[in-house]
């Protein structure tokens, strides 16, 4: 993690709220003092707010508006991933809808871009998230970021890779290539994030939210393209979707458990990313995909995922209640 250095005495913007509200306004002040940033981000300017908890769902979307009404540089950040997230998102989408059935376009498009809105919620929603571990504000979202956000916009196109019908094996041969470069994203991501920042709490939350999306839609499009057999896929969707259902009536239990990654959670993606890339190579030489699953899953997997699962039991039992 970046330590903190003192760097420049650029102005700090302070967000200024009312007891109970959401952020109202922001207002430039003179500078104060040293700002707290990792030599590796020095040339951005920090937001410097107290980072507090918003009341709920909907204070949280008022704080991520105000945040984003207030400052231009996070207001461009913002549009720069969305825009790169629609036009990646179509681009890969319009030419597989093209190859199947022209008729299927427009539909597939308009699915595509409905997707596309909807990741970009979790992103536009998580603004009030950007800030460090020590509570520093950051007025952009960030490569690490952005890169989660981009894994979670592919899924829509990975998954026609594999349910629609495609010249020979075309089909297969994408999923293999694009849809194995963008899991190595959720890799790729953490490094950015770790070697040159930003670390943020909306990315703590935001890479095991996207690893839901992309390994649920990762297990299906396996199995379609018979790259993973039922009973493996199967597991695969229980271990993320399990978690992701549970957690609201964990919530409506008045517990607040922390929703990032545990160690174990952390060992067992990247376990199961190793177990699919290794089928992916025996599918492509048209090996015995199922009896590899079977010798290789077992001793990888099932460990992994018994020693998440405990850490999460415990980390939800010893969670502070709401209020």
């Amino acid at each position: 993690m970046p330590s903190p250095a003192s760097t420049t005495s650029s102005p700090r913007w302070r967000l200024r709220t009312s007891p109970g509200s959401a952020a109202s306004l922001w207002s430039a002040c003179s500078p104060t003092g040293s700002s707290r940033r990792s030599p590796a981000w020095r040339s951005s300017r920090n937001l410097s707010v107290r980072v507090g908890s918003p009341a709920g769902l909907g204070g949280l979307v008022g704080e991520a508006l105000a945040l984003l009404r207030g400052s231009p540089r996070l207001r461009r950040s913002l549009w720069f991933w969305l825009s790169t997230g629609l036009v990646l998102t179509e681009a890969f989408t319009i030419p597989l809808a093209t190859l199947h059935d022209r008729g299927s376009v427009l539909p597939l498009a308009l699915g595509a871009a409905g997707w596309w809105a909807a990741v970009s919620v979790f992103l536009v929603g998580g603004t009030s998230l950007l800030h460090t571990p020590d509570g520093t504000r950051i007025d952009r979202y960030g490569i690490p970021n952005g890169l989660s956000a981009i894994r979670a916009w592919f899924c829509f196109p990975l998954i026609l890779c594999a349910a629609l019908s495609l010249p020979g094996s075309l089909g297969l041969y994408l999923w293999c290539s694009v849809g194995g470069s963008t899991g190595m994203l959720d890799f790729v991501d953490g490094w950015i994030a770790r070697r040159f920042g930003p670390i943020t709490a909306l990315g703590k939350a935001l890479d095991p939210a996207m690893d839901v999306l992309f390994f649920a839609m990762a297990a299906v499009g396996n199995w379609l393209l018979g790259i993973a057999p039922g009973w493996l896929a199967a597991g695969i969707l229980f271990r993320y979707l399990g978690p992701f259902l549970a957690t609201p009536f964990i919530f409506l239990a008045g517990k607040r458990p922390e929703l990032v990654h545990t160690v174990w959670g952390r060992r067992n993606t990247a376990a199961i990313g190793l177990v699919l890339f290794i089928l992916m190579i025996v599918r492509l030489s048209s090996g015995p995909v199922n009896t590899v699953a079977l010798v290789i899953s077992l001793p990888l997997l099932v460990p992994t995922f018994v020693l998440h699962s405990i850490a999460l039991v415990r980390r939800t039992a010893e969670a502070p209640r709401a209020g």
